[in-house]
């Protein structure tokens, strides 16, 4: 369970990032973090993750994510948006992170990296963007965390890929595990997420699961649900 009362962040007084965000995120689930592009996801998933310390009440499983305990912080994994890179390759990169998880699994870290068909050997300083992306998201799903956090995971990705990372988060799934993935391509996440949360202006316009956003506005269509709530909300301001 993810749950924050209040949440806010700012990068430099009086410019807030994230004003007073409530959320709750049960556990089991997928989470389409959706918004446009410095409209505050990655600053969510860097406080949800403790990378970044924000203001108001938020917790991670009963823990908060303030305090950096090494239990907590074994319990979550952060793939950022723009991850600074080692000059080695992947398989030296598992042998620095695998004592840091106790969960951490060879074997998914095998399959994942042989599905997206990345070279073991090749630094990943000289790899393509696209095969970086694959490269990280192997290595984070082998950690085999009870809280993944996924920034913009599928940037750089072909289509084959994308489709390869929905079946790989799609076979991580269970009750006691949360995966949040942030977005902008809506496309990406489509029959993957159960549950979405959408971002604007600083603040929360819709969380909710698939099936009550369904019964709500008559459509699971999440991209004409964002364009109808975007547009409602500038018609009232």
């Amino acid at each position: 369970m993810i749950k924050t009362n209040n949440l806010t962040y700012a990068y430099v007084k009086g410019h807030t990032v994230l004003d007073r965000i409530s959320l709750d995120m049960p556990s089991g689930h997928v989470y389409g973090l959706l918004g446009r592009n410095g409209i505050g996801k990655s600053t969510l998933l860097k406080l949800l993750s403790g990378a970044l310390l924000g203001e108001g009440k938020y917790l991670v499983g009963d823990r908060d994510p303030r305090r950096r305990e090494v239990d907590f912080q074994q319990s979550v994994r952060l793939v950022p948006e723009n991850e600074a890179l080692y000059d080695i390759d992947i398989r030296d990169y598992a042998k620095i992170t695998r004592p840091l998880y106790p969960t951490f699994s060879d074997e998914m870290l095998k399959m994942a990296l042989a599905e997206f068909q990345v070279p073991q050997d090749v630094k990943l300083t000289e790899m393509s963007l696209g095969q970086q992306k694959k490269a990280l998201v192997s290595l984070s799903l082998a950690c085999n965390t009870p809280y993944i956090f996924m920034d913009e995971p599928t940037n750089g990705m072909d289509i084959p890929s994308k489709s390869i990372f929905r079946k790989l988060v799609a076979g991580m799934i269970d009750e006691n595990r949360t995966i949040v993935i942030s977005t902008h391509q809506v496309d990406d996440l489509v029959g993957l997420m159960d549950y979405v949360t959408i971002m604007e202006n600083n603040g929360i316009l819709l969380s909710d699961s698939l099936e009550a956003i369904g019964q709500k506005y008559g459509t699971e269509d999440i991209k004409q649900v964002f364009c109808r709530l975007v547009s409602n909300r500038n018609l009232n301001h």
